[in-house]
């Protein structure tokens, strides 16, 4: 059968008239004979009609129910008597139901308090008046309508009361049954926003984790490309500083000791002052060289503050040779 069908709030309360007819048929056969009239009989059928009105959401489907529970009326009763005192008393039970006694299914004791007087209603101001007044009509019964009343009343009383205790105990039941649902409904909303919520952040995180992952990669071959960058920087420099220690220095050092030769031989005042001020010159280039060869030796660039140092150092070793010369 189509799922839909089966929701369909007119199909579903047509089904649960029918049920509740049918526990009202079952309970009739518990019957309580009522002394001095022979078309009463009492029984237990009046709780399944009862609850029905808190399952069938619309009061007109309950003559279903009422019809069904008819079938069972005795021989000396009249069916036509058991639908119009039940359908009478439905109706009020069904409409005191849905427009009053629900707004109180928080409290517990006003639920107890409001459905017996319900139950109380329906028996003493529908259900019994319209029996007694049917039954003098179909003339079933020649008794006056209030001895009729009275006596009726004192014969129901276990009826009334087995009615009020189990309907008041299952409206109780009910109404929990109907909060615990509503929580429960409410829970699943809670856990499956907090699911779909907790789903983006790990959506977001995922996200996240991949785009850190694809800069991380990006900053590795950055500093692989730099790392290698200065390598070759400081193989250069040290390059450098070979060459200023000892290829650039050789040839100094032969300068420094031909021009030491010619200041020794030569006699002439003015080439031996040009041969001081040559030798002088070279020591200065050389005493630079060994300064920078120094500073480039361990391979690293120069900062500016080391820049500035080695620029001071060679200002010092000019002004030195100068004061000497």
């Amino acid at each position: 059968m189509d799922k839909k069908f089966l929701k369909n709030q007119h199909f579903r309360d047509i089904i649960l008239s029918v049920i509740f007819g049918l526990l009202s048929t079952l309970l009739s056969l518990v019957k309580f004979n009522i002394p001095g009239f022979t078309a009463a009989i009492s029984s237990l059928n009046e709780i399944p009609l009862l609850i029905s009105v808190f399952y069938v959401s619309n009061p007109f489907y309950l003559i279903i129910a009422v019809v069904i529970s008819a079938l069972t009326t005795p021989e000396q009763g009249s069916i036509y008597s058991t639908i119009l005192m039940h359908a009478g008393g439905l109706a009020f039970f069904g409409i005191y139901y849905h427009l009053f006694l629900r707004r109180f299914s928080d409290d517990l004791i006003r639920s107890i308090l409001y459905c017996a007087l319900g139950i109380a209603i329906y028996y003493a101001v529908f259900l019994m008046p319209i029996f007694i007044v049917t039954n003098i009509l179909l003339g079933l019964n020649e008794t006056d309508f209030i001895p009729f009343y009275t006596e009726l009343s004192k014969s129901v009383y276990f009826e009334f009361i087995t009615s009020l205790l189990v309907v008041t105990l299952f409206l109780i039941q009910f109404n929990y049954s109907k909060k615990l649902k509503k929580y429960s409904t409410s829970l699943e909303e809670l856990v499956n926003n907090r699911t779909e919520e907790l789903r983006n952040t790990v959506e977001e995180l995922n996200h996240a984790n991949e785009e850190l992952t694809s800069m991380n990669d990006g900053l590795d071959l950055m500093v692989k490309n730099r790392t290698a960058e200065l390598e070759d920087r400081n193989f250069q420099l040290t390059e450098y500083a070979f060459i200023n220690s000892h290829l650039l220095r050789a040839p100094l050092a032969r300068i420094l000791g031909l021009t030491d030769l010619i200041r020794m031989e030569s006699t002439d005042p003015k080439t031996q002052e040009l041969m001081d001020k040559l030798f002088n010159s070279c020591e200065e280039l050389d005493e630079i060289i060994k300064l920078m060869s120094t500073q480039l030796s361990d391979g690293s660039i120069l900062n500016y503050a080391q820049k500035e140092d080695l620029k001071n150092k060679i200002n010092e070793i000019i002004a030195q040779r100068d004061k000497l010369s």
